[in-house]
């Protein structure tokens, strides 16, 4: 009996422990957070244009802020069920708000003559429009396609160096399965679908490292 209560109790912890860490995951690895890092990654990059930090900034509130505003909005008024949007239908006029203020940064971009940031912008934006489209009749993880986005793109633009990041990249993935936001198959074609479209895209602009560096 002993033995018996000893192993509820390790299945117990062991079950507490996943809970934790898949939440912590998914709200750390949050496309939230995550889709303002890679804009602040792609003028970063762009910074040899002579950007300037005011931009950057203004850039930030017209990708980031504008579309966390009208996501809380949406939040607050029940328009959205809850912080990670379980009902796919909802997913659908956010998608397409934040559509429009990305392309208003890309307008930004191209009007200060920032070709290099326009381009990169450009590759975030087709891949956005896919994960939109896929939207409308899928669950497609965007948690995955997000992360997927972020880390080849840091890999593309500095020597694949940091291919060892890819290893969050599961980790997130695990975290949407196991708690029941996506199927293996939404995560999986997710991740490759971010991946895939930020080598392809950035690869057609002349932009960042196709492989390994020396």
């Amino acid at each position: 009996m002993v033995c018996t209560g000893n192993f509820f109790l390790y299945i117990s912890i062991v079950k507490k422990f996943k809970d934790i860490l898949a939440e912590v995951v998914s709200r750390v690895l949050d496309p939230v957070w995550e889709i303002p890092v890679a804009i602040v990654l792609a003028v970063t990059f762009a910074m040899q244009e002579g950007l300037r930090w005011r931009f950057m900034g203004l850039l930030l509130f017209i990708d980031g802020v504008v579309p966390m505003i009208f996501f809380l909005t949406m939040l607050l008024n029940k328009q959205i069920k809850d912080w990670d949007i379980q009902k796919r239908a909802q997913r659908i006029p956010l998608y397409l708000f934040t559509l429009v203020c990305h392309l208003g940064g890309i307008w930004l971009a191209h009007e200060l003559g920032k070709s290099e940031l326009v381009s990169i912008l450009l590759v975030y934006y087709a891949t956005a429009i896919v994960f939109g489209v896929i939207t409308t009749f899928w669950k497609i993880s965007l948690h995955a396609g997000v992360n997927a986005v972020l880390i080849t793109t840091i890999n593309m633009f500095y020597g694949w160096h940091y291919y060892w990041l890819y290893g969050l990249l599961y980790l997130v993935m695990w975290a949407r399965v196991y708690q029941k936001h996506h199927t293996w198959a939404q995560v999986v074609v997710g991740a490759g679908m971010g991946t895939l479209m930020i080598i392809i895209g950035l690869r057609l602009a002349g932009l960042g490292y196709a492989g390994w560096s020396e």
